[in-house]
């Protein structure tokens, strides 16, 4: 008697439990769930165990989501400029069929949104494999004459200019060259009166 007590007690509070699940107005989702595997450019089905609320409008839209990136797994952001994959009516059935773009980046954090009320509904987080991720910009490029090396930050990388100066534009006379030719002018001077001297005795001789 106790054990039938036991049981029926066990029965009504796992049934009152499955219709407060119920009255949340989330989907419980059966498929996708972690080990779901979907491929780009396929159909895929979506299912779930339980009738929405009546509130909910007969047509919802089938949103992808991703992880956001910023390091928690339970964050989710619309995948960037996607449509909707498609609808689904959670009043009149329990699953519906969509087609994966063959655009979509393969990963493992992509889920499911459906905008239901009075709470919204996401699946769990599942695989798509798709298409690889863009490559990034190499960090070393061949950078062309006077232009220096390509950064991986910036695709147009502004040209470094490197003056170069020959030793010829930059020259300076030395002190030795300024000596020098200081002693060339003298000497050139010297040279000149001594030639002045010959050719004043030179004419004096004559009128002698």
């Amino acid at each position: 008697m106790k054990s039938a007590a036991f049981v029926a007690v066990t029965l009504a509070l796992s049934a009152v439990a499955v219709n407060a699940q119920s009255d949340e107005g989330r989907l419980f989702y059966s498929s996708p769930i972690t080990a779901t595997v979907w491929t780009a450019g396929k159909n895929e089905t979506i299912a779930w165990t339980n009738t929405c609320k009546p509130g909910n409008k007969e047509s919802l839209n089938i949103v992808l989501y991703m992880n956001a990136g910023n390091g928690s797994n339970t964050e989710q952001v619309r995948v960037p400029g996607l449509p909707a994959l498609g609808t689904l009516n959670c009043l009149k059935s329990k699953s519906a069929t969509v087609f994966v773009p063959e655009n979509i980046v393969t990963g493992n954090t992509y889920s499911l949104h459906v905008d239901t009320v009075p709470l919204q509904s996401y699946s769990a987080q599942f695989t798509i494999n798709g298409v690889a991720p863009p490559t990034t910009p190499s960090a070393t490029g061949t950078a062309g004459e006077g232009q220096g090396t390509a950064s991986a930050t910036t695709d147009v990388v502004a040209p470094t200019t490197t003056a170069t100066t020959t030793t010829a534009d930059v020259i300076a006379p030395t002190a030795t060259d300024l000596n020098a030719d200081k002693n060339e002018n003298s000497a050139s001077k010297m040279t000149f009166s001594a030639g002045v001297a010959v050719v004043a005795a030179a004419i004096g001789s004559f009128f002698l």
